[in-house]
């Protein structure tokens, strides 16, 4: 999610109390703040996205009213210092998440869908005109990455779909507006032969309460993501697991994890914690407490 858009409304006023979400229990874990030896800026850089092997990470670099995703690369132990990816640097891009093979990335951008038309905008967080988003997507090729092709009009069919999240079937979860109930909704697009299918409501939540920033598992067993009315805040930071053919209740990841207000999480490559930015920098939060109370309270059903 933005920070000149979305994001603005963590400036707006407190959090509001995650409607209808379960308590964290017994579960629970302190987040661990990530710097990657100093390389990041934790008052503009954001949502980290790395290669299945940890060796290469992409995130958002915020300077004024632009957003462009950088890259680095370990090397002999030690992280580079960040440059602009070879697909970003002119629109303002964000939000980059790797597919769980690593075999392709998809952000946002404002870019133009077509050659020749005016970059994407919306005005519905703000008071006028702000940058739009769609879903584009990159393919590895060989040591680097292709040319950016924008996903197409079955899941970009608005002028704000935004953080996009993959399941290691290529399923798509991302968020988007609805205007009539007011909320964020979040997306889910099956993929199968190689297309994507028409987008339904994952059922995140109570439908009348914003959903933002989903980071699926790649077995699509439990879903992290922000959880509240938009315009106290982006949300909670919760975990919803997986029950038969639904989701169950969100299960609120308790207050040391939603002290720093977290948005933007993203699964990490060991499949069991996730990276997410706070107003203070970027943070590791350990999910296996939740994850094995979740294991234990369903064993034998």
């Amino acid at each position: 999610m933005m920070r000149t858009v979305t994001h603005l409304c963590l400036t707006i006023g407190l959090l509001l109390t995650t409607a209808g979400a379960q308590a964290a229990a017994t579960a629970t874990a302190a987040p661990q703040p990530v710097t990657l030896g100093g390389i990041l800026h934790p008052d503009s850089d954001d949502t980290l996205a790395f290669t299945p092997d940890g060796n290469t990470v992409f995130f958002d670099r915020s300077e004024g009213k632009r957003k462009t995703i950088m890259v680095s690369r370990k090397i002999d132990g030690r992280w580079s210092q960040p440059e602009v990816a070879g697909f970003s640097g002119h629109w303002f891009d964000q939000d980059p998440v790797m597919a769980p093979d690593g075999s392709y990335l998809l952000f946002d951008s404002d870019r133009p869908p077509t050659t020749g038309s005016k970059s994407l905008t919306q005005d519905y967080f703000v008071g006028g005109s702000a940058p739009g988003s769609n879903i584009w997507r990159v393919n590895r090729e060989g040591d680097g990455w292709g040319k950016p092709v924008w996903l197409g009009a079955v899941v970009n069919n608005d002028v704000f779909v935004d953080f996009a999240s993959i399941a290691a079937d290529g399923s798509l979860y991302f968020i988007r507006w609805d205007k009539q109930a007011k909320v964020m909704h979040t997306w889910r697009a099956a993929y199968r032969d190689s297309r994507y299918g028409t987008p339904v409501r994952a059922g995140l939540g109570d439908p009348d309460v914003s959903t933002h920033d989903p980071a699926v598992a790649p077995d699509e067993s439990f879903v992290v993501f922000d959880y509240g009315k938009t315009k106290g805040g982006l949300g909670r930071l919760c975990i919803v697991f997986r029950e038969g053919n639904h989701w169950g209740k969100p299960i609120d990841l308790g207050d040391t994890v939603n002290r720093d207000m977290p948005w933007g999480s993203h699964i990490a490559p060991d499949g069991h914690s996730v990276y997410f930015t706070g107003q203070s920098g970027i943070w590791q939060l350990d999910l296996t407490p939740w994850l094995r109370q979740h294991a234990t309270a369903t064993a034998g059903l």
